[in-house]
Formats: C-alpha cells, sequence, structure tokens
C-alpha cells in the first residue's frame, strides 16, 4: 500500500486484546502509514478483567486496573469511540456502522469482541426487555424489540463480567452481605476465597461433588473443597440449581431472596453472582454473515473463514482450519478463554499489518 494512502484499520472491541493491539500500532499510526479507529461499548477506557474480582471485594481500586494509556494513542492520532456500540458490519460497502449511526469505512476490520458470561435458564430469574434497533437509519427499516444479552437480570443476580457488575457487588461487600457464587469453575472458587477474606459472607454452591472437576482430580478437588470451608466459604455441593425465589420491597421491586435446587434445598442470600462460564460475543459476526463456531471462525491468520478483510481475536475468536472443517456442521476447538493468547493473537497481527503497510 502506498505510504501515502494509509490503511484505514476499524477495531471493534476495547478490552484487554483490543488495547494490546492498538498499543502494537501507535507507531505506524503516528507514522501516517495506518489509520486506526477503535469502538468501544463501554464508556470508560479498556481495564485488566483478570483483576476484576479483587476490585469487587475491596482489594483493588479502579486505577489497579488500567491497561493502557489512552492520551498515548489519541496523542498518536487513533480515533476512539467509546459508549458507541458497533450495531452492523456492511461487508459490501466495507463500513461499520454505529448504534449512533455514524459510518466507518474500512480496508480492515478486526473484531475482539470478547466473551460475556452465560447466564443459565433458572425458574423466576428474567432479563430486561430493550428495545434494540436493528437499522441505521437507512429509510424503510424498522426496529424490533428484543430481550438484550447484556441485559440488567432480576434484581440481585447478577454475574461479574465488568466494572458495572463489579461495582454492584462491591457495594453488597461493603455492606457484609450475603453472597451465593453458583458454579465452582477457577474463577467461581477464587471469587469466594476474596469474598471470605473481605467482609461478606460467601457461599459456593455448585454441580457434582468436588469444585474445579475440569481442572483437578478428585483428590485434589477435596483438598480445595476443605480449603474452602478453612477459609469460612460455606460449600454446597450437589446442586442442580433450578429456580430462584424473590422477594418484592417496599419500593415494589422483586428481588433475589434464594436459590433453590432439583431437590428442594434452597440457599438464602442477598446476591446471587452467576459464574457459569462464558460465551463469545458473536453477535455482530453473525447478523454480518461471519461463519461461527465457539466464536468467529478464522484461520491461522486470523482472518474470517467467510471475508478475508475481518480478522478476530481474543476471546471470540475460534482459530480452526477452513480447508479441514469447511464443510463440518461443527467445528472442533474454540477460544481458549485466556488471556494470554489473547494477547499474542494481538501483537501477531499488529505486526501483520505493520509489515503490510511498510512493504
Amino acid at each position: 500500500m502506498s505510504a501515502t494512502v494509509p490503511l484505514r484499520l476499524v477495531l471493534i472491541g476495547f478490552g484487554p486484546v483490543g488495547a494490546r493491539f492498538a498499543e502494537e500500532l501507535v507507531p505506524a499510526v503516528a507514522a501516517g502509514t495506518i489509520e486506526l479507529t477503535i469502538v468501544g461499548a463501554e464508556s470508560g477506557p479498556p481495564y485488566n478483567r483478570v483483576r476484576i474480582a479483587e476490585y469487587a471485594v475491596g482489594r483493588a481500586e479502579r486505577d489497579d486496573l488500567d491497561l493502557v494509556d489512552v492520551d498515548a494513542l489519541t496523542t498518536a492520532g487513533v480515533a476512539i469511540r467509546t459508549d458507541t456500540p458497533a450495531l452492523r458490519l456492511d461487508r459490501s460497502a466495507r463500513v461499520v456502522v454505529l448504534q449512533d449511526g455514524t459510518r466507518l469505512p474500512y480496508d480492515r476490520v478486526v473484531l475482539a469482541t470478547g466473551a460475556r458470561a452465560r447466564v443459565p435458564h433458572l425458574d423466576g430469574l428474567e432479563r430486561i426487555a430493550a428495545a434494540a434497533s436493528t437499522s441505521d437509519g437507512d429509510a424503510g427499516s424498522e426496529d424490533s424489540t428484543t430481550v438484550d444479552p447484556d441485559g440488567a437480570l432480576t434484581a440481585g443476580v447478577q454475574v461479574l463480567r465488568d466494572l458495572d457488575d463489579a461495582d454492584a457487588l462491591r457495594s453488597v461487600v461493603a455492606a457484609g452481605g450475603r453472597v451465593i457464587v453458583l458454579g465452582a469453575g477457577v474463577l467461581g472458587v477464587e471469587l469466594a476465597l476474596m469474598l471470605a477474606g473481605a467482609a461478606a459472607v460467601p457461599t459456593l454452591a455448585h454441580f457434582g461433588p468436588a469444585p474445579m472437576p475440569r481442572h483437578l482430580d478428585r483428590g485434589a478437588a477435596w483438598v480445595v473443597s476443605s480449603s474452602l470451608g478453612a477459609a469460612g466459604v460455606q460449600v454446597v455441593p450437589h446442586t442442580r440449581a433450578e429456580a430462584i425465589v424473590t422477594q418484592t420491597g417496599p419500593d415494589g421491586v422483586r428481588r433475589f431472596h434464594a436459590l433453590v435446587s432439583s431437590d428442594g434445598r434452597s440457599v438464602e442470600g442477598d446476591v446471587l453472582v452467576l459464574s457459569c462460564g462464558v460465551e463469545a460475543r458473536i453477535d455482530l459476526a453473525t447478523r454480518a454473515g461471519l461463519r461461527t463456531g465457539g466464536g468467529i471462525l478464522v484461520d491461522e491468520g486470523l482472518h474470517s473463514w467467510s471475508d478475508p478483510a475481518v480478522y478476530a481475536i481474543g476471546d471470540c475468536a475460534h482459530i480452526a482450519d477452513p480447508l479441514a472443517h469447511r464443510h463440518d456442521m461443527s467445528v472442533p476447538g474454540g477460544p481458549s478463554g485466556l488471556i494470554g493468547p489473547g494477547w499474542r493473537q494481538a501483537e501477531w497481527l499488529a505486526r501483520a499489518f505493520v509489515a503490510e503497510v511498510d512493504g
């Protein structure tokens, strides 16, 4: 590409992986060989999600989670659009359409949309329905009302994925509230232990006889379970969660009161934190007609199987060989769910773009 015509890159997603990608491109942006626009759905700068539980229990402050110098990015010439979700990817026109109607033309677009917490089906648990526009202001298009997959849950029930989640839990912890954690994977166990070390009263409810069954053998799992109890965590095994019980307060709002298992047992608490795994955010990719599996399907070069101008990195990227699996109904594998591989993907892809513009 000519040095006088910068490569127009649009990065959708300003989490830890997107931030690393942007940092790697700063010299090229400052040199004028790459024009980078970042689109982020959250209102503030990117932060370290790995430490989100520490912030939620009061062991870290907001500034401790900072990942990138946003001023350095903007000084270099990076355009940053936060609090403005991408609504549509028009691949034929090579334009990203934002929720506010802004249209961003691109030569390449990188999806770093990450993952959202998985919310299990529990009787009594509701999501807030919201009007979600599927249009970009074009004539003849219509809006539809749908359930926002990231919308608020029944009061007192939450996940722990972003700062809003952490702020909600932080207030309960500070008040010495009873916190039930549903799910005993690595994150659930970690959160329960942190809660025990704070002012909260934690309960860890999980399916099966012992925690972390995917990571530990039976003996090691029992050691972890004993350690949880010794730390002050009430462990409730063999919990096949079936429903929640709510109570209506004086303000007329239904709030969580208890978690009910399939055998009729109930555990009361002030808040229920769902730690039941994550799923890739593929909504934008699906609307754009990109092929997906456990995430957005990309090859080893991180190109989308469906469009060589579209890339994916991090928790939304499912790397698989298109030659071997293009005709498979179900593609094996999926996103790693770990920050390290996402950072390496971001660094590698940024360097590939720099090499492209440098000729």
